[in-house]
């Protein structure tokens, strides 16, 4: 038999107009979720495309271009790159 673990529940609290909280109400009510069980799902979902899209960046066509040719194409490391990598290899070793 397995043991799973309980997540600690907390609370958090909210302020928002009536009109807001009887909004989130109805809504509730046709998804047949409590509001507890609404409000934390969309909340939740909203967190996690935020926290997916954050890392993503658009370019537009050109600036697209401009970068991949640099990845393909790096410059040679200047002085104060080179200075940069010997600081850390110093502190950290080499890779």
């Amino acid at each position: 038999m397995s043991v799973t673990a309980k997540s600690k529940k907390t609370k958090i609290e909210l302020e928002i107009s009536s009109e807001r909280k009887e909004m989130l109400e109805k809504a509730a009510a046709m998804t047949e979720l409590s509001l507890n069980d609404y409000v934390v799902h969309y909340a939740l979902v909203a967190a996690q495309e935020h926290i997916a899209s954050h890392g993503k960046m658009v370019l537009a066509d050109r600036d697209r271009e401009v970068f991949m040719a640099a990845l393909e194409n790096p410059p040679e490391p200047n002085e104060a790159l080179k200075a940069a990598i010997e600081k850390h290899q110093e502190k950290y070793g080499n890779w």
